[in-house]
C-alpha cells in the first residue's frame, strides 16, 4: 500500500469518528421525598398546614395567624363544620386581586370543584329516585372528596392561607367577608361547639388519624406514587406502584394498602416524571 493511500485512509477514519456525536446522558432529575410512616405534618414538601392545639387559641373564636384580605368564605351563620375543615381564605400579599395570576388560577380550581359538587348532587339525585347502585354513589363520593383535596392543596400551593375549624360545631356568627382586610389574630367567625371540649391530649390525637398517610402532592391520578428504589445515591430510580385509598382529608391521604412503613416515595410534581427515571433526592 503506498502511503498516500495509506494516509487518506487514515484521514477518513479520523473524519468518521469526529462526524459521530457524542452520547448524551441526562442528569438525575432531585426529587423531594417523603418516608411513608412519618408524619404529614412534619414534612415541609406536603404543604400542609398543623392545626393550632386547643392551648395555642379558643375553638370556638376562630382568626388567620396573618394579615391580609380574604380571598374565599366557604360558610354562613347555622352551617354544621367538621374539625379541619377550611372555612375561609386569605391573601396576605400585597397586591390588587384582580391583577394576581394566583387569584385566576384559585378560581379555575374553584370551578372545577364546583362542578364536581354539582356531578355528586345529580347522582346523589339519582341514587334517591333508584337509578344507580349504591356502590356508583359511593364511587362518585370518593371522587368527590379527592377533588375537594385537589383544592385545598391547589390553594395551600398558591401561598393562601386557610382558616379551619378546630372542633366540631355550628357557625354562630361569621364576622369577615370576601375582600375585606383584616389583621393576624383579629377574630374572624364564631362556632358553637357541638360537644365538651376536648383536653389537649385528646384533641392531638384527632389531629393524627391512624393509618399510614401520605401528602396529597405524592399522588399520581389519585391511585399511584412513585417509589424511590436503589441501594445508592447514584443508582435510585422511581417504580409507580398502585395503592389503595381510605380517608382523604385536605392535606393528605390514607393508604391502605400499596406501601410499607419505611418506604420513600415522591413527595411532589409527581406529573413531571415517569417511571424508570433516574433521581437523586434533595437535601437542604
Amino acid at each position: 500500500m503506498s502511503k498516500g493511500l495509506a494516509l487518506i485512509l487514515t484521514l477518513g477514519v479520523v473524519l468518521a469518528g469526529c462526524g459521530k456525536a457524542p452520547e448524551r446522558v441526562v442528569a438525575p432529575r432531585v426529587v423531594k421525598a417523603f418516608v411513608v410512616g412519618d408524619s404529614v405534618e412534619s414534612d415541609p414538601s406536603s404543604g400542609a398546614i398543623t392545626m393550632p392545639t386547643v392551648v395555642a387559641r379558643d375553638p370556638a373564636a376562630l382568626s388567620f395567624d396573618a394579615g391580609g384580605r380574604v380571598i374565599a368564605l366557604m360558610v354562613t351563620v347555622g352551617d354544621q363544620v367538621q374539625a379541619g375543615q377550611a372555612l375561609a381564605r386569605l391573601d396576605p400579599r400585597d397586591l390588587a386581586l384582580s391583577e394576581s395570576s394566583a387569584k385566576t388560577q384559585f378560581d379555575a380550581a374553584r370551578a372545577e370543584l364546583d362542578f364536581a359538587e354539582s356531578d355528586f348532587k345529580r347522582y346523589a339525585d339519582l341514587f334517591a329516585k333508584g337509578f344507580i347502585s349504591k356502590a356508583e354513589l359511593d364511587r362518585r363520593k370518593a371522587q368527590l372528596q379527592l377533588s375537594r383535596a385537589k383544592f385545598e392543596s391547589t390553594a395551600e400551593q398558591l401561598g393562601f392561607i386557610s382558616l379551619r375549624a378546630i372542633e366540631p360545631g355550628t357557625v354562630q356568627a361569621v364576622l369577615i367577608q370576601p375582600g375585606m382586610m383584616v389583621s393576624a389574630r383579629q377574630l374572624a367567625i364564631r362556632v358553637k361547639l357541638s360537644g365538651p371540649l376536648a383536653t389537649p391530649q385528646q384533641h392531638q390525637a384527632q389531629q393524627r388519624p391512624v393509618g399510614l398517610r401520605i401528602p396529597l402532592s405524592a399522588l399520581i391520578d389519585g391511585k399511584a406514587v412513585y417509589k424511590i428504589v436503589g441501594q445508592t445515591e447514584d443508582a435510585k430510580t422511581l417504580q409507580k406502584l398502585a395503592v389503595t385509598l381510605g380517608q382523604v382529608t385536605e392535606t393528605s391521604a390514607e393508604v391502605r394498602s400499596g406501601l410499607a412503613v419505611g418506604d420513600q416515595i415522591v413527595a411532589a410534581g409527581v406529573h413531571a416524571l415517569s417511571e424508570g427515571d433516574k433521581v437523586r433526592l434533595f437535601s437542604r
